[in-house]
């Protein structure tokens, strides 16, 4: 019986592709800068800028609002042209120059706009550099692909354990200027690195369709390829976007309910998501080396459940401390999300990676739309339990839906014949 490759082998496959270690130094790059705003920004608002939780709700609502627009165009441009890096290094110059005038604007007007033209580049970055690493790396094996992209997204979790520390230790340090500029200069390096990566005037989507038939020697139709149902399709989205919302609301209230709520301090916040961070590498890593033998349904659906618990755990808290082991739980669910949750819509659209993965972050953006007002209307009205409680309400929902296709999936499998299998498998099964 031959025994499985370990980790470490995993891993040096990986470093041994053209390209991957430039793109893991890049992708860290972008961690550290989002992992240096993302905690603070809503404390920017509410301290510096004087907003009020309402309006800090309103400023990011609309950052995510323009993020969504702008990740949405930006992934049917680069699909249209085959071209990723140039609409990356673009955004990741817009997000660094957004940080820098935030440096120094005080007044609401002028940061909410700010915010909203320039700070929702920073959702293009996030889903551009995933399209980008799966146009640039030569990898034609499925396993190796998505073990790929598992280990990018594990880079930003790299980020983010490190990050938010270091974030609040310049912030007391220098202020929101010294953080602001840091964060700049991070998405500044991330750009420097992909300029330098060549990217190939190929289509990989398509080549792997392809090679799919090749192997199949049938001929390939690519609306059997993408025919996953539609309903089917809207549900998982629905669910992942309900899901984005809940975790958006959480990332803008939880410093604040740690800070103002628990009579903690910016530390116990980076302290926090500092150690989910660290928690999901591990979990990331496996899920890339495990992504295409496991139930991508099943697992989401069972995320959902453990979503809702986190949110009734937060809910439940009484000291500072008590956070922390709740970072397990949410530590699963973002693992569970990035790997297996942009690997399911990526296998759905396989001839368009650049509007798959746009799709996939646009579902938590999108989510972060309604999140930023919400989250800020309910603390303002009933406060930060209630918010919490509001969350897991959504988790639930999320959970009944992926519970419906995963059911209907694990039928169909047993029921499908003829030439009908290959395709659902293809999507939705275990493969």
């Amino acid at each position: 019986m031959q025994s499985l490759p370990s980790p470490r082998s995993h891993v040096a496959r990986l470093a041994r592709i053209a390209h991957f270690v430039p793109l893991s130094a890049a992708a860290l790059m972008l961690g550290v800068a989002m992992s240096f705003t993302a905690p603070y920004l809503s404390l920017f608002g509410v301290e510096a800028a004087g907003m009020s939780p309402l309006l800090a709700g309103v400023f990011m609502t609309l950052i995510a609002a323009s993020g969504v627009v702008a990740s949405t165009w930006a992934g049917r441009w680069s699909d249209r042209r085959d071209r990723h890096r140039p609409l990356l290094v673009v955004s990741l110059a817009a997000a660094a120059l957004g940080f820098a005038l935030l440096c120094v604007l005080r007044a609401h007007g002028p940061v909410i706009a700010a915010g909203t033209i320039l700070l929702g580049a920073v959702a293009v970055s996030l889903s551009q550099i995933f399209s980008f690493a799966r146009a640039v790396l030569p990898v034609d094996d499925d396993a190796q692909r998505e073990l790929a992209s598992a280990a990018l997204r594990t880079m930003l979790s790299v980020a983010w354990v490190f990050g938010p520390a270091l974030g609040a230790l310049i912030l007391a340090q220098t202020g929101f200027t010294g953080l602001f500029l840091a964060a700049a200069a991070g998405f500044v390096a991330c750009a420097a690195i992909v300029a330098r990566i060549p990217e190939p005037a190929r289509r990989p989507a398509a080549a792997h369709v392809r090679a799919v038939g090749d192997d199949a020697k049938t001929p390939v139709d690519s609306t059997a390829i993408v025919g996953a149902p539609r309903a089917s399709v809207l549900r998982t989205l629905v669910a992942l976007t309900l899901m984005g919302l809940a975790a958006n609301a959480t990332m803008i209230v939880l410093p604040l309910y740690i800070v103002r709520g628990l009579g903690g301090t910016p530390t116990n916040v980076s302290a926090a998501l500092g150690l989910a961070a660290l928690l999901e590498i591990p979990m990331m890593l496996w899920l890339g080396i495990r992504s295409t033998r496991l139930d991508k349904a099943r697992w989401l659906t069972a995320c959902a459940a453990v979503h809702a618990a986190y949110f009734i755990g937060l809910a439940a808290v009484t000291g500072v401390d008590m956070i922390l082991p709740l970072q397990l739980l949410s530590a699963c669910v973002v693992a569970i999300t990035s790997c297996l949750g942009m690997t399911r819509v990526c296998d759905l659209m396989p001839t368009r990676p650049g509007t798959a993965t746009a799709m996939f972050f646009s579902t938590a953006r999108v989510g972060s739309i309604a999140s930023g007002v919400l989250s800020g209307a309910c603390v303002d009205l009933f406060g930060y339990r209630a918010t919490f409680a509001g969350c897991c309400g959504l988790a639930l929902v999320a959970f009944a839906l992926l519970a419906r296709d995963a059911r209907g999936e694990q039928g169909g499998a047993s029921d499908a014949s003829g030439t009908a299998a290959p395709a659902r498998r293809r999507f939705d099964a275990p493969h």
